[in-house]
């Protein structure tokens, strides 16, 4: 048997000091610091409003208005856009254009989030989907019940009736959330005709069905999706999508869904004005600190970015080649304008870092980064160390890590 021509190529992420991190692995870490910076901004809206049921109706609410939003204008837009998303898809003409069909925004979407699992049933009056796994479950109760109200305007949407026009054909229950402890996340949307059903109401999404449901034992569950798993998602008429197609989706649309669209609601939270932008950087910044307080989560970062020991623990390349790591993982381009002892400097493009999704910008990457980063670096390295960013509003911003002495420090 003839020896390989050569070693076999594999796409990754370059660190600061050389290691490639596999593109398996960076999708992965994308995700989680996707949701982690949810996770931020939920606790801010927490802070900003104290009451459960209104916080999360607001949210819901304003979920499901941009997702419809995707279809504004005319009847004849929403039919255009309904006419690509069934090209897209692969979906046969003979297909009834019905709230079912709406099943394959949210299977997708969970597939291209790593939300791992299954579609138990995908039938005219009843979609049972089970999750066995959850990048975002670390946000809490307020994003499970969201995402219902972002699946509702799915079936809305598919139901293709009058433009502007809620239908509302089903009932749709997010009967377990990993959010809120459960094993699975498992949603249940069942036509109202078929099983006499009512509408609900925002906060009415996470009752029970009314057919049972069926769980699926422990040894056939799975811990990643099917890009992970099969490289490709393959959907239900067939149509697949590649690992690396998902991977630069999401890299944009978990920004949108899990941040752009609640933070619509959250700072319309705020009792004073500037109550948000005070909060913001006293939560990212606390966060940014807990990161690192303890030695050994110092020590596994060296070691999974390979930090040579010649780089000493009060360095500030520790704090870059993580802040290079992340940037990397979530496919945004950047350059080291400095990288040594006695400082670092990360030059990036402020449309590329704020608009992951160039539609929807988002300030609030600056701003959370930068107070996060600030206060990972007094942990990760040193509180003589500070990070900030300079050229907020130029075509370019520069984040800078340096030694800083100030006597207002948070």
């Amino acid at each position: 048997m003839a020896l390989k021509q050569r070693v076999d190529l594999h796409r990754g992420v370059e660190t600061a000091f050389g290691k490639v991190i596999p593109e398996k692995e960076a999708y992965s870490f994308c995700l989680r610091t996707i949701a982690a910076f949810s996770a931020n901004i939920f606790q801010v809206m927490r802070i900003l409003n104290d009451d459960w049921e209104d916080r999360t109706a607001r949210i819901c609410e304003t979920a499901n208005m941009m997702n419809c939003a995707a279809c504004s204008g005319s009847e004849g837009q929403l039919q255009q856009y309904l006419n690509a998303f069934y090209d897209e898809w692969n979906i046969p003409e003979f297909v009834d254009r019905e709230a079912w069909i709406g099943a394959i925004w949210g299977d997708y979407g969970d597939e291209a989030e790593d939300m791992a699992g299954r579609v138990i049933q995908f039938t005219r009056n009843r979609v049972e989907k089970e999750l066995d796994s959850c990048p975002w479950d670390i946000v809490g109760s307020e994003m499970c019940n969201m995402t219902t109200a972002m699946f509702t305007a799915n079936f809305d949407i598919a139901a293709g009736g009058e433009h502007g026009k809620i239908t509302n054909d089903v009932a749709l229950n997010m009967c377990e959330a990993r959010g809120c402890g459960d094993p699975h996340c498992r949603v249940v949307a069942e036509r109202l005709d078929a099983f006499g059903l009512h509408h609900q109401g925002w906060l009415d999404h996470r009752g029970e069905s009314a057919a049972p449901v069926h769980d699926t034992p422990l040894e056939r569950r799975v811990k990643h999706a099917q890009g992970l798993r099969n490289g490709q998602y393959t959907q239900t008429f067939g149509e697949e999508h590649s690992f690396e197609w998902q991977y630069n989706w999401v890299a944009q649309m978990g920004w949108v869904w899990s941040i752009s669209f609640p933070l619509i609601a959250i700072r319309d939270m705020e009792k004073n004005d500037g109550d948000f932008d005070r909060v913001l950087p006293i939560v990212f910044s606390t966060a940014g600190k807990n990161h690192f307080v303890d030695p050994f989560a110092r020590e596994g970062l060296r070691a999974w970015l390979d930090i040579p020991r010649e780089v000493g623990d009060n360095d500030p390349r520790v704090m870059g080649a993580y802040i290079g790591a992340i940037m990397g993982c979530q496919l945004v381009p950047f350059e080291w304008e400095a990288f040594d002892s006695d400082g670092v400097t990360i030059k990036v493009s402020t449309d590329d870092f704020n608009g992951r999704f160039p539609m929807a910008p988002l300030d609030e990457i600056t701003a959370g980064y930068e107070a996060e980063w600030n206060g990972a670096v007094k942990t990760l390295v040193s509180p003589e160390w500070s990070v900030w960013i300079d050229g907020k509003d130029d075509e370019y911003q520069f984040i800078q890590i340096g030694r800083k002495i100030d006597t207002h420090m948070v």
